[in-house]
């Protein structure tokens, strides 16, 4: 486990100024998400509902793991303006959206779909607006790492494959905000959760794809470290990538149907545990063909060997 988080850790670890910011920004939130957790913890309040200790915890989770990971795909990136300008563009909305979401979460008042008080309205508005220049940043960086992308072939299909993911969660987000936003319209209250039809749960399909390139990433660094030519790591990730893309698909078309993730149809629960098992599979295989600690290979790790 130890060789496996230094794997991970040497892959992500900043180079230069610009990667250390973004970084840092990073370790802020997840720093953040953990004082966070022992305030909950102390606290004892509910982790469900629109004002909870949960917001700043999940958010500060999310986003500093986004920001790790945006410096992973920077390494693999020339150093270049046109790949900066996304990375900057995802490295100022994360920090400023969780800065946010906590303060409203200290000041006792929901984050989103609050238009109780202007300043409330505002904050909302802010957060929504936010998601902006989060998501052309992504689009971008989805765009350069198609065009020029220096890393191995799994590191490609991981960065494509997951970025492709946080669009989607993206487009999910659109929808649960749309929820949201008509449930207080209607009842003057936040609403407790932003449920698709009877039970669909667009929060869950939202992290799933939100996490996409995170998970994606770990088995594109653990595989590149292994024994395995570069077209064969890119094939194991390759299968990573559609067992964790079936398991989404299960995911979200379940809540788009207006189901509990416990309740989805037989044809989602196949999609569900095939993707499961492909994952696994690929993460079996990545993890047993690693190289023995004395033969890894110096340096970042999502390189090209």
């Amino acid at each position: 486990m130890n060789a496996l988080a230094g794997q991970v850790w040497r892959a992500v670890r900043p180079v230069g100024t610009y990667q250390r910011l973004l970084w840092w920004a990073g370790t802020l939130l997840l720093a953040s998400a953990v004082v966070h957790g022992v305030v909950a913890a102390v606290d004892g309040s509910p982790w469900w509902g629109p004002v909870s200790w949960r917001k700043p915890i999940t958010f500060g989770l999310s986003l500093g793991l986004l920001l790790w990971a945006v410096v992973w795909i920077l390494r693999q990136l020339p150093e270049r303006w046109w790949a900066r300008v996304p990375a900057g563009l995802i490295g100022f909305s994360a920090p400023v959206e969780g800065a946010l979401i906590t303060m409203q979460r200290w000041r006792g008042v929901a984050s989103h779909f609050n238009e109780a008080t202007p300043f409330d309205s505002a904050i909302w508005s802010a957060i929504g607006t936010l998601i902006l220049p989060l998501t052309l940043g992504v689009t971008l960086l989805l765009i350069v790492s198609f065009v020029r992308f220096r890393g191995t072939l799994a590191s490609r299909v991981a960065v494509v494959a997951g970025l492709a993911g946080i669009l989607a969660a993206g487009w999910i987000g659109r929808d649960m905000a749309a929820i949201g936003e008509a449930a207080f319209a209607a009842t003057g209250q936040v609403p407790q959760d932003e449920l698709i039809g009877a039970a669909g749960s667009a929060k869950l399909a939202h992290f799933v794809g939100l996490h996409a390139v995170q998970v994606l990433a770990v088995l594109a660094i653990v595989v590149n470290a292994g024994r395995l030519s570069a077209r064969a790591a890119g094939l194991v990730t390759l299968v990573g990538a559609a067992g964790y893309a079936a398991v989404f698909g299960a995911v979200t078309a379940t809540a788009y149907a207006g189901r509990a993730p416990y309740s989805p149809t037989v044809a989602m629960s196949l999609l569900l545990v095939g993707g499961v098992l492909a994952l696994v599979a690929a993460a079996v295989v990545a993890v047993t063909r690693r190289l023995p600690a004395d033969d890894r290979i110096a340096g970042p790790l999502g390189a090209g060997r």
